[in-house]
């Protein structure tokens, strides 16, 4: 029986042992290779280049057109004041985007020219002052409405009859909440233009937009809504006291008002003599330039310095860099402009190219360290 059962134990045994035999896979050994394993790393990512961009923008006075300017362009054709500004063509051109204080309206000659102290211009100022290189007409002074709603329109026909921009006179109030938004090599302007007031004249009934007056609340809605939509606010005063050659406390407080507000460059006219460039700076960070006066560009005043103005221009760089954008505003600068009188016929010259003044005796060189004074304190 002892026997039996130990057979039937090895058999058992055998069986499993066998069962188990059949289930197992037997692998051989692979052969080791040495191999060095080379990772894909991944690159290292390439720094966008800044994209800068540079402008200059300018500004010119007051063209303020006496008859003894305007009655020596007469031609059979019309008037021609091309002769009288050919030899400012290389400032005019110069800037990128130009501007021009257009203080008498050019209503033409439909409605009668006339000149001091209600004036109305012949609308081809407009057109040479085009062809020279201006890229829009301020129209908010103290003359606006001189020859009433009539040469306004009058003007502002033409104007869209040749293309000009224009700010701070309008048709309406649709055409004054229309932003003046233009786009210079990939930088944006918002221009806005206002004055003190229109020599007493009321405002229209009706036309209660037809000009901008100085309104600090306003200006301040104004501005802070162009802020949001444009690299670079540009806002001009008529403001100050005539033949003033600094500026008043009035202009100052409104500059530091506007800065406040979110404006880069301030162009003031009305004055009729150059002040000098100053630059605020406001604990946000803001900074403004203010040329608080240009002086008359083009007219027949033979005050002193009156017959002395400049082209103002400034130059704004923009760095682009991904999503990140900085607007770097620099160089303001006036370049010095005289009127002479020659054979009963005014024009226009750069003031380098003369002796100076033949009214105070001014020279370039005066002029240019006191429209720097400010700058250079």
């Amino acid at each position: 029986m002892r026997i039996k059962m130990i057979l039937y134990m090895t058999m058992l045994f055998t069986i499993i042992g066998c069962q188990q035999h059949d289930d197992v896979t037997t692998e051989s050994n692979p052969t080791q290779i040495d191999a060095e394993i080379v990772r894909q790393e991944e690159p290292e990512p390439v720094e966008e280049e800044p994209v800068e961009t540079t402008i200059t923008i300018g500004a010119v006075g007051d063209v303020l057109l006496h008859e003894r300017v305007y009655v020596p362009a007469e031609t059979e054709d019309g008037y021609d004041f091309m002769p009288m500004l050919q030899e400012v063509e290389s400032l005019l051109a110069a800037p990128d985007f130009l501007m021009a204080n257009q203080e008498s309206m050019p209503g033409g000659v439909e409605i009668g020219l006339s000149t001091y102290p209600a004036f109305n211009s012949p609308q081809e100022i407009v057109s040479d002052l085009q062809t020279l290189g201006v890229d829009m007409v301020i129209g908010a002074n103290n003359h606006t409405l001189d020859r009433g709603v009539q040469a306004v329109e009058n003007a502002l026909d033409f104007y869209d009859e040749i293309g000009m921009d224009y700010v701070g006179v309008y048709r309406d109030t649709a055409d004054r909440e229309t932003d003046r938004i233009v786009s210079v090599d990939d930088i944006t302007l918002g221009v806005l233009a206002y004055t003190y007031g229109t020599n007493g004249i009321p405002i229209p009934e009706g036309h209660e937009d037809i000009v901008a007056l100085i309104d600090p609340d306003r200006m301040q809605q104004d501005v802070e809504r162009l802020r949001e939509q444009v690299d670079v606010v540009i806002v001009h005063m008529h403001w100050g006291d005539e033949y003033a050659r600094e500026p008043n406390a009035q202009q100052r407080e409104l500059a530091q008002l506007l800065s406040e507000a979110g404006t880069d460059i301030i162009f003031g006219h009305h004055p009729h003599v150059l002040q000098p460039i100053d630059h605020l700076q406001q604990e946000n960070g803001q900074e403004t330039f203010v040329f608080y006066s240009l002086g008359n560009f083009f007219s027949g005043q033979n005050f002193e310095y009156t017959d002395i103005g400049g082209v103002g221009t400034i130059e704004i760089t923009k760095t682009t860099k991904g999503d990140e954008q900085i607007i770097d505003i620099q160089t303001p600068h006036i370049e010095p402009t005289l009127v002479v009188l020659e054979d009963d016929v005014y024009r226009m010259m750069p003031m380098a190219d003369s002796d100076g003044s033949l009214i105070n005796g001014s020279t370039t060189e005066h002029m240019l360290e006191h429209v720097q004074m400010y700058v250079n304190e």
